[in-house]
């Protein structure tokens, strides 16, 4: 039994692989990073420091940081969420960030949010990643080669990903209040006018307010939560577990003030894609107007780096095709086929993903059979 268990751990330290999805997620935690250390800088302006009215601290009293300390405090986690996210020593900004924020954190529990430490605990394992070798602003374009490193870290973020989604979804499960609804009846309580300012419609807001709708909601988001804590795991399921999973934050987002963990959690799903960059091509009539607009949209937009777009010199497949979009395996797609694949390989278009895919399901056309 331990033998196994060594082994497992010794190859989990030493996989190695494309590091580029590391660098586009540090960006991002670096932009997230930087809100709320602005966050922390407006209130320091404009409600004063925080240790001279009523604070609950963690941390023994002596130890909280005083206003001209807290202030360096502040700006030193802006410094460093910029450097994160402009990967200059991005390691050590995130390192940085991690310890400052979670300090932070124990000074004042009342400023303590779930997301908050979720956040700098991402970034504490992040730094131990190799996430200083694509991404970096400015900075020529990274090489496959270049990019190659150990993948454990992320491995461990991924982790962690995993258990925020257990724990949550566990701690619901033996929750009377949350198994009935009546938590979910009260965020709609409090939180509905929200949705009506962002367009959901008022006959919406007050179906799902409902005693039985806030009961089978309830249900829907414990599962949810306990299913996606496993099936990222899998190839099997990882796909539509990452869509499911993006409409799931983003209707908490609609509905409810969850600060930035949403956008935590999206970005955090990039490492569960697979890092096959220039992997697909898309190949555009470049006498169209459409297929140059739709071939820079997807330029613009394929932050996973997933397609090499190009012109293409018109053959017996393509005539006829504002894109063809060639899969890893040399086949070829075309139409709504095409759509689906771009969607589901472009993270803002990925929501669209799974009906895109239902659609061309029933398609005949919209394949063909040939290599690249």
């Amino acid at each position: 039994m331990v033998a196994p268990l060594t082994s497992f751990v010794r190859r989990w330290i030493a996989e190695t692989g494309d590091t580029y999805l590391l660098g586009l997620v540090r960006t991002c935690m670096g932009a997230i990073l930087f809100w709320h250390a602005l966050g922390a800088a407006r209130e320091l302006e404009t409600l004063g420091y925080f240790g001279d009215a009523y604070h609950l601290p963690l941390i023994p009293e002596a130890l909280v940081a005083p206003r001209a300390v807290y202030t360096v405090i502040v700006a030193v986690r802006l410094l460093s969420a910029v450097l994160v996210t402009v990967g200059s020593f991005p390691r050590a900004a995130l390192l940085t960030s991690a310890f400052l924020g979670t300090y932070t954190l124990l000074c004042d529990r009342i400023g303590y949010h779930h997301n908050r430490y979720a956040l700098d605990c991402y970034a504490f394992l992040l730094a131990f990643a190799p996430c200083n070798r694509s991404w970096i602003l400015p900075g020529p374009p990274s090489t496959a080669a270049s990019r190659t490193g150990f993948l454990w870290a992320q491995r461990m973020a991924q982790l962690q990903l995993s258990l925020v989604y257990l724990a949550s979804g566990g701690s619901k499960l033996f929750d009377d209040d949350w198994r009935g609804g009546l938590v979910i009846g009260d965020r709609f309580a409090r939180y509905g006018y929200q949705a009506l300012e962002r367009g959901v419609p008022r006959s919406i807001v007050e179906l799902l307010s409902q005693p039985a709708s806030t009961s089978a909601l309830s249900k829907l988001a414990i599962a949810t939560e306990l299913f996606l804590a496993v099936a990222l795991w899998s190839s099997r399921t990882r796909v539509f577990a990452l869509w499911w999973g993006t409409w799931f934050h983003l209707t908490i987002e609609i509905t409810s003030p969850v600060e930035t963990f949403t956008w935590l959690t999206l970005a955090t799903y990039a490492l569960f894609a697979t890092p096959d960059v220039g992997a697909r091509k898309l190949f555009f009539d470049p006498s169209r107007g459409k297929g140059v607009f739709f071939a820079g949209l997807v330029a613009s937009l394929d932050w996973l780096g997933r397609f090499d777009v190009r012109r293409w010199e018109p053959d017996a497949l393509k005539t006829g095709h504002v894109i063809v979009i060639v899969r890893r395996d040399g086949s070829r797609a075309t139409g709504v086929r095409a759509l689906a694949m771009v969607a589901r390989c472009v993270p803002v278009l990925f929501p669209l993903w799974a009906p895109l895919a239902l659609v061309a399901s029933f398609t005949k056309g919209g394949d063909a059979s040939a290599s690249a």
